[in-house]
């Protein structure tokens, strides 16, 4: 039976495009989301103080580092559930590995090689994404097969590797799709795939195109991972 872990998004960036300005983002708040999440079904909670929306504005890792590693102390020392950090900067990541962050999700897709090295020192897991548009599907699975390298060079454990194909990065709505439909063509690496489709522009940002996409992903044999704002809905969902 195929393995699916939900992984619940909890942004504490203000330019998020799903919390917003509109939130006043403290600790209680934070804590009270994450601790709905577990409760909703998720097993990994996804921190991220960066926004990678269309058209974002790059902040310091100092910003960062603020935004998020208190979050990540307290949601280590206050719920079950193993922590993800959502960033592509090294100081980040570092401070983050050392605050208790099981996880880093790389949108980047390992630009900085430095992250594998940090990683392998902390026996993390590394999520590689991939970031850019489609040719085909052999161009897709040549830069994993190329960055999977990288990673084990710096001594990156297999087993601690997990693929993203990169959802709403650099891609077309029609590439989007046409990469769901073919996810059991990358099931020859035998790793993890993550899929982040959850309020994407490319599924109108609508529940329902966002399930839809959550069952398309259900075609890999591989153990999945869902990254999802409504993790309730997408565990019922599932269920059904």
């Amino acid at each position: 039976m195929q393995k699916i872990t939900l992984m619940g998004i909890l942004n504490t960036s203000p330019e998020s495009f799903f919390d917003g300005a509109q939130i006043k983002i403290t600790q209680d708040y934070i804590l009270n989301k994450a601790q709905n999440l577990v409760a909703d079904g998720a097993d990994i909670i996804d921190i991220g103080g960066q926004s990678t929306r269309p058209g974002f504005l790059e902040i310091t890792p100092d910003e960062e580092i603020r935004r998020t590693i208190p979050f990540i102390k307290l949601l280590k020392a206050k719920t079950k559930a193993q922590i993800s950090v959502d960033s592509y900067k090294l100081p980040v990541i570092k401070s983050a590995l050392e605050a208790g962050a099981n996880i880093v999700n790389d949108v980047s897709g390992l630009k900085d090689e430095n992250i594998a090295k940090i990683i392998a020192a902390y026996n993390a897991k590394l999520v590689i994404m991939h970031n850019g548009t489609v040719n085909n599907l052999e161009d897709v699975s040549e830069f994993f097969k190329t960055k999977i390298k990288q990673a084990k060079n710096y001594g990156v454990k297999n087993e601690n590797l997990i693929l993203d194909i990169g959802l709403g990065f650099g891609k077309s709505a029609e590439e989007n799709w046409f990469l769901l439909e073919n996810l059991n063509y990358f099931d020859s690496f035998n790793l993890p795939i993550l899929v982040g489709a959850s309020r994407k522009r490319f599924t109108g940002k609508t529940l329902e195109n966002s399930l839809k996409a959550a069952k398309l992903a259900t075609k890999t044999n591989c153990p999945l991972i869902l990254r999802v704002h409504e993790v309730k809905e997408t565990k019922e969902f599932l269920n059904l």
